[in-house]
């Protein structure tokens, strides 16, 4: 189980010296008032101070379900037009990068068509934040302002729930962290890795990323269960998500925008329950509650309508959200850049404290070819040859690897590299687990069972690569499978920040 780290208080600082005068009038007023209704629409041109310097990349994450795709709420002829041509910003789209267990990111054009590496709805011409604001910075740079690009990384599915319980959707569970890592459709894991793929690709283009938000817009599959959840019940499987996600952007602090649960289509005693987990989250930390009951038109009018149902003047569908909405809540985000001045904290790149450090094993296999030492999975060398570049134990109960950084470190996650020759079920529940002491002569149930010791377990089998969030200080990292059979590692690097 993860532990939610401390929180610290959202990134802040006094705006930087504009690099070009805001020559709009109805900007000026949008930055001095702070108001969303005060923006113009999405469909006009705008002027904002540009706040980053020559390297640096926003990064944009949007998650959850339905509503974070957009579900019935299509763009305009205008929009969907505009969508094929936003050059100032980039995206991972879902031809190179719907990948469980990929190694690397490829960053290309955002064009709100196949950039969800979910599932996309009208073929993902959808208002959503991700693509409402991909439009708004697109347009601001065509209104004379200098930003540099915009990067998305979008992960949506309808239906989908966070909970190994949740037995009304039982099949629907592909954000509950517990998922088999090496389907593609397990989205906890696909998000963990995409993230760290894409900042670590902007990082090597020599950019600076800085995460400008993290949108969560997802509740439904838990109110939807028709037997009632208690509300920590659901606080702390959604921690189970969002601790791992603040640890693997590498800014703790970064904008997390949550939102409130409204629609009266679902349980209404479990919509409660969700309504009071996501509201006591909100409460310290970077967290931000979205209401779509706060929300206006581009024109400032009120959108929401208490006494008419089923659609409260707010959803299209007694469920999804109107364009109105969502244009609203990607007000939301620009609001928090450009006029709570929340830019981003600059991301910190990783290097990898396990490189060439010393390595042992509970058995070394010497019955094939190779020396299969537990040092080679500490080499730097990824590639899956057997004779030369594999550790591996012999077949027997509980087998562990485990190495030594010879200093306890800020670890941010762990990442393991499994073979692709043949055998690569073999890597398969398995533990992953940081210590400050030594683990040596220790059994498995009596490390788990020690909380200075951050245990996270994996089900299912691993894909080439598994990133595995850790957010804790240690100097011993250790890999156990939990049944019988050969340990086998093509490498394992333990991230660190630089510095």
């Amino acid at each position: 189980m993860f532990r939610r780290p401390a929180f610290r208080a959202p990134f802040r600082r006094t705006a930087p010296t504009p690099v070009r005068p805001v020559t709009s009038l109805v900007a000026a007023l949008a930055l001095l008032a702070g108001s969303a209704a005060v923006f113009p629409a999405l469909s006009a041109a705008e002027t904002v101070p540009n706040p980053y310097g020559a390297n640096d990349a926003p990064v944009l994450i949007v998650l959850g379900q339905s509503n974070a795709e957009g579900w019935g709420a299509p763009l305009d002829a205008a929009d969907s037009a505009k969508c094929q041509s936003l050059n100032r910003v980039k995206g991972l789209n879902r031809t190179n990068n719907r990948v469980a267990g990929a190694t690397s990111a490829t960053w290309s054009q955002y064009t709100c068509v196949g950039n969800n590496l979910g599932q996309e709805h009208v073929g993902g011409l959808n208002y959503n934040v991700a693509s409402a604001t991909a439009l708004r910075w697109q347009r601001a740079t065509e209104g004379g302002t200098t930003l540099p690009d915009l990067n998305v990384i979008h992960i949506a599915w309808g239906s989908q729930g966070i909970q190994d319980t949740d037995t009304d959707y039982g099949p629907n569970t592909r954000w509950w962290p517990g998922r088999d890592p090496s389907d593609v459709e397990a989205l906890f894991p696909l998000a963990m890795n995409t993230i760290t793929n894409g900042l670590r690709a902007l990082q090597a283009a020599g950019k600076q990323p800085r995460v400008i938000g993290i949108h969560w817009n997802q509740w439904e599959a838990e109110a939807g269960n028709a037997s009632t959840i208690s509300t920590s019940h659901i606080q702390q499987a959604f921690l189970k998500v969002f601790d791992p996600l603040r640890t693997i952007t590498g800014d703790t602090a970064a904008p997390f925008f949550l939102y409130r649960p409204r629609s009266k289509a679902y349980n209404l005693a479990s919509t409660e329950h969700a309504t009071q987990a996501l509201t006591a989250i909100s409460a310290s930390g970077p967290y931000k509650l979205l209401d779509a009951a706060n929300a206006t038109s581009a024109a400032g009018t009120l959108l929401y309508q208490p006494t008419n149902a089923p659609n409260f003047g707010i959803f299209t569908d007694t469920k999804h959200y109107s364009a109105d909405v969502h244009k609203w809540f990607a007000d939301q985000q620009w609001k928090t850049v450009f006029t709570d001045r929340q830019y981003g904290a600059p991301v910190k790149a990783t290097v990898n404290a396990a490189l060439g450090k010393p390595a042992t094993q509970s058995s070394t296999n010497t019955t094939v070819v190779g020396p299969h030492l537990a040092g080679l999975a500490v080499d730097g060398d990824l590639s899956v040859s057997t004779t030369a570049s594999l550790s591996a134990t012999t077949s027997e109960a509980q087998p562990w690897w485990q190495t030594d950084l010879g200093v306890r470190r800020p670890i941010r996650s762990v990442e393991v590299f499994n073979r692709t020759d043949g055998g690569p079920n073999r890597l398969a529940n398995l533990y992953v687990m940081v210590s400050p002491t030594d683990l040596t002569g220790r059994s498995l149930d009596a490390i788990k069972a020690d909380p200075t010791v951050r245990t996270i377990y994996v089900a299912g089998s691993a894909p080439k690569k598994l990133t595995v969030p850790v957010g804790a200080d240690g100097r011993y990292v250790r890999i156990q499978l939990a049944g019988t059979n050969y340990l086998t590692l093509a490498e394992v690097q333990v991230n660190v920040p630089t510095g």
